[in-house]
């Protein structure tokens, strides 16, 4: 087993897994007990992780997902649903009214619990040597996996995790310049910032990964200028989610 900050140092993204393989129960065990050990808004722990073990559920989800093949090939493959459901069930056992769910600082909790819980799990399976792969693309199906997943209200699927043995080697990927992401006391100039992200366009660029179809910045900008998943502004409502969003008491 790697220690977390030699784990962390080298990890990158793999798609494509050795399929047929399963993880041991006792490593599965310790991957979801780290996930669970994430620390959390105010112990809430605002998060469901869902272990998709059908066989045939995850055809469906791969079937919904053709860009994400290796969510039907990896070992294991978990959902990790940011949940307020349970928070509601505290209140109608305490008497609260829930009047703040629909806010969006709530949401931001949930989705801060999640992502924690989440990239623990990461570090954790990847210590114990398997490969990863997050895939955010389910965001695409999130009202499929609402009914799939049977999803209450106030829950909302936010990302999914591969997990497995991988089938080809990956190079680590190259990050910004650490002075694009980490200052003191100040957020850093745009100076510093369009220079960063001038540099690593060109990193990546010699990087050369195949599957980048457009220079890093004109990536963002094509990405940002449109919405991406363009269902999920009424169906975060529907959630439950985001229903209030002026100060309005």
């Amino acid at each position: 087993m790697k220690n977390a900050v030699e784990t962390i140092k080298n990890h990158r993204t793999y798609r494509h897994f050795k399929s047929g393989s399963a993880l041991p129960e006792e490593h599965l065990q310790t991957i979801i007990d780290c996930a669970r050990q994430a620390p959390s808004w105010m112990n809430g722990q605002h998060y469901t992780i869902i272990n998709i073990t059908s066989p045939e559920l995850r055809a469906k989800i791969t079937a919904l997902q053709p860009a994400n093949p290796q969510i039907g090939t990896c070992s294991t493959y978990l959902v990790f649903v940011a949940d307020l459901h349970r928070a509601d069930l505290s209140g109608r056992a305490c008497g609260g009214t829930f009047s703040a769910a629909g806010e969006p600082d709530s949401l931001i909790t949930a989705v801060t619990d999640t992502a924690l819980a989440a990239q623990n799990a990461v570090v954790a399976a990847e210590s114990l040597g398997y490969a990863t792969c997050y895939t955010g693309g389910i965001r695409n199906i999130a009202a499929e996996l609402i009914e799939l997943l049977k999803l209450p209200k106030n829950t909302f699927p936010i990302v999914g995790l591969c997990i497995g043995i991988p089938d080809t080697d990956m190079r680590i990927k190259p990050r910004l310049p650490e002075s694009a992401v980490y200052a003191e006391n100040e957020y850093p100039c745009d100076q510093t910032l369009s220079d960063g992200l001038e540099q690593y366009e060109r990193t990546m660029t010699a990087f050369g990964e195949a599957r980048e179809k457009f220079p890093f910045r004109e990536k963002f900008a094509r990405y940002y200028s449109s919405t991406y998943a363009p269902k999920n502004i009424p169906l975060l409502q529907q959630q439950g989610w985001l229903t209030k969003t002026t100060s309005d008491n």
